[in-house]
């Protein structure tokens, strides 16, 4: 048996060459400088207009903050649950260090304690695994005494906090201050930081609620947290004695999401892609991206929709409803449509034509090149056209366009009047006249994308709205009519700021922020505003009529078939595009209080425009402005048709009179003439015949007729669009199933 001095010097040996080993490990072992893949990873958010609000967070659950933003009871509860000794070492506790020594001497395992230092080194750098291996744990620590001696105690809890995991999917002190508590860190108090530092032994096990086992070992850790800061100084023992285990919320996110927040989503990260200077990957680079988005616009447009009855439409049929501002082209508020319908929004996608809503990008052409308002044009119907738009027989090799069947006969009319009744064999001729290559680069430079309307280019439709365009760009295209000509960028996203190294937030450079060349002058603008007034006013969308009696201006849109139904209206602060349509290109059916064929843009869309903007108005008290008017000075009326003459007036037949002589008698068939009398003085002017009862037509003909007698029995949908609390108007399913189609609002002809 060796003796007692044997067995000591070779203890004594060991050790020595344990403490060279780890001398010599030290020494050899690089401080790292690389993190773990993701360990850094910080998600992005999406917040409203304020700033503030979180719509949606995307990627890690991690957002780092500085040190000083964490309250300092909350920096000491985590030292009382992991590290109580942490400021007064150096990366690693001198009894752990000579445990692991004795144990490596001695074979012993590798389990223990670790320092808020080790547990950093090794969660956060690379090059450390998770086996329990000796040569591991001792690779621990060298690379925690490494950082120990190179990185301020700050500095080192700074990164375990924005590091360590606390369950519910987040990673780091702020992320896990929303995930419980929906609220900043530094808003934490005692008790809630408390328990999330109890969290971090066992975050994937603790619970917040209820009462079973994993929620009492949860409480025993904090109570555990709580004595440990009363021993540490940092809480007094009344102190301690008034905490109460704090509440947790429901939700693991402080975003409330909305039926539109994936809507949101794809069309920010759409955005974020156009913008240079930005991580390729966005949802973890710690962006904060601030939308133009306020929660109550949203409203406004969710209730204009559901107040239109879109919950017990068919599911084949799409609405959406977008709101842009003409002076910026911020997105104020939209309705993408339900996402439990469908996962394809109804605004940001092309989803229909846009019928006759196309046709004042075919007037803001004419405008461009210098042609008024007052332009005038053949309106009869049916016209046939070649490519130059020449008039060519009917029956010929020739593009044939018809106008509603339900307008009387029109002649030659101005370009007010061909907008304000949607005529659309006066469009037609136009748009080939003026040259389809010229509206396309119109409606481009206004903002509709070139890709929507390359296919139809050539086509004679193109100026009947055949093409499918997203209700953003309507939206957009309209409000350059709105702010005088200058075209704007469509954008949910008003600021995106992202983390510098030093902890800064700084701004980045948006595309949309730069001032677009006008398109229109002024003047042109106006004019085009004039006419799209008329179609509120006395054409095809009476309905988008505001309560209040402001000025409206607007274009509905009815495709062939009645497939798709459009009104895009605008006043002077907001442009706003309102759609449906049945997504397999076929009639719109199925709507209550609606038979047949009988939606078109004035009716639903314009409707759900009204509902909208009232609630708009009211809401956020927006004040009435007036469009300015035309002056015409910077362009001439085109005559593209001449009206025919007045008839001359018919010569009389009667032979000249001759002066009548007392006593002399007048040759056979001649009379005498008048004698002179005295002009007479002014007298009242003599009223048109009075037709009595006779109703009058939509143009208000014939003179003397009585616009409040119906025309018919139903009355037809004209009629009660301008009189809609008439007794015999209230029963929609009858009038509009006996009223004619709006073909003069339907595109879909083509050559």
């Amino acid at each position: 048996m060796p003796s007692w001095k044997v067995v000591s010097g070779v203890t004594a040996l060991m050790f020595l060459a344990a403490v060279t080993l780890v001398g010599a490990g030290y020494a050899i072992t690089p401080m790292p400088d690389e993190p773990q893949d993701g360990v850094t990873d910080q998600g992005s958010a999406i917040l409203y207009q304020d700033g503030k609000t979180p719509i949606v967070r995307l990627g890690a659950t991690r957002e780092s903050v500085p040190l000083s933003r964490v309250p300092k009871h909350v920096q000491q509860a985590v030292l009382a649950a992991e590290d109580r000794n942490f400021y007064n070492e150096r990366g690693v506790s001198p009894k752990g260090l000579a445990r692991a020594v004795f144990k490596t001497a001695t074979g012993g395992d590798t389990q223990g304690g670790s320092t808020i230092t080790q547990q950093l080194a090794r969660n956060y750098y690379k090059g450390l695994s998770q086996d329990r291996t000796m040569s591991r744990k001792f690779k621990e620590i060298f690379i925690s005494m490494k950082v120990g001696n190179t990185l301020t105690h700050d500095k080192i809890l700074e990164m375990y906090l924005n590091t360590v995991y606390f369950g519910r999917e987040a990673n780091g002190i702020q992320a896990a201050s929303r995930a419980y508590f929906r609220q900043d860190v530094s808003k934490l108090n005692v008790a809630q930081g408390a328990m999330l530092a109890a969290m971090i032994q066992q975050p994937s096990y603790f619970k917040t609620r209820g009462n079973d086992e994993a929620n009492r070992a949860l409480r025993f850790r904090w109570n555990y947290v709580l004595d440990g800061m009363v021993k540490m100084g940092s809480l007094s023992q009344a102190e301690r004695q008034s905490m109460q285990f704090p509440r947790t919320t429901y939700k693991w996110s402080d975003a409330k999401e909305t039926s539109q927040t994936g809507f949101i989503r794809e069309r920010v990260m759409d955005e974020l892609n156009q913008i240079k200077g930005l991580p390729r990957d966005r949802e973890n680079a710690g962006l904060r991206v601030t939308t133009s988005l306020d929660p109550k616009w949203m409203e406004y447009a969710k209730d204009a929709m559901v107040e239109a009855g879109v919950a017990r439409w068919p599911k084949r049929i799409g609405a959406g409803l977008i709101a842009v501002d003409p002076e910026n082209g911020e997105i104020k508020a939209f309705y993408g449509g339900n996402p439990e319908r469908s996962q394809v929004d109804t605004v940001f996608t092309p989803g229909a034509q846009v019928g006759s809503s196309f046709k004042p990008y075919v007037l803001a052409t004419a405008l461009k090149k210098g042609q008024s308002i007052k332009s005038t044009i053949m309106g009869k119907s049916p016209q046939c056209f070649d490519g130059a738009g020449n008039n060519m027989p009917v029956g010929t090799d020739c593009y044939k366009v018809n106008n509603d069947e339900g307008d009387p006969p029109m002649g030659v009319i101005n370009l007010v009047k061909a907008t304000e009744k949607s005529v659309n064999t006066a469009y037609v001729k136009l748009g080939l006249k003026l040259g389809l290559d010229d509206v396309v680069e119109t409606a481009t430079e206004l903002g509709v994308p070139k890709k929507y309307l390359a296919q139809h280019q050539n086509q004679g439709g193109l100026s009947l709205g055949i093409s499918n365009i997203p209700a953003v760009y309507q939206a957009s295209g309209y409000a350059a009519f709105a702010n005088g000509g200058r075209p704007v960028t469509p954008h949910l996203v008003t600021k995106v700021e992202i983390k510098t190294e030093d902890g800064k937030m700084r701004k980045i450079p948006l595309p949309w922020d730069e001032e677009k060349e006008r398109v229109l002058t002024k003047d042109q603008a106006a004019q085009a505003t004039f006419a799209m007034k008329s179609v509120v006013q006395s054409g095809t969308a009476t309905r988008a009529r505001l309560s209040d009696g402001r000025e409206v201006a607007g274009k509905t849109g009815t495709t062939e078939k009645n497939a798709a139904a459009w009104f895009v209206g605008y006043v002077p602060q907001l442009s706003t595009a309102v759609t449906m349509y049945n997504e397999k290109v076929k009639p719109i059916s199925g709507i209550p209080g609606f038979q047949g064929n009988s939606i078109y843009g004035g009716t639903i869309p314009a409707q759900i425009w009204k509902n909208f903007m009232e609630k708009v108005i009211a809401g956020e008290n927006m004040q009435p402005e007036s469009f300015d008017p035309p002056t015409y000075s910077d362009s001439t009326p085109k005559v593209w048709d001449t009206p025919p003459p007045a008839p001359s007036p018919t010569p009389s037949t009667n032979p000249s009179c001759q002066p009548a002589v007392p006593g002399t008698p007048l040759p056979p068939g001649v009379e005498p003439c008048p004698l002179d009398t005295p002009t007479p003085g002014p007298s009242t002017p003599t009223p048109p015949p009075d037709s009595g009862g006779q109703p009058c037509d939509q143009w208000g003909m014939p003179l003397g007729c009585n616009p409040d007698v119906p025309p018919s029995t139903p009355p037809p949908s004209w009629w009660c669009e301008r009189r809609p609390d008439n007794p015999q108007c209230q029963n929609p399913d009858q009038q509009r199933s006996n009223q004619p189609q709006r073909q003069s609002e339907r595109s879909g002809w083509g050559p």
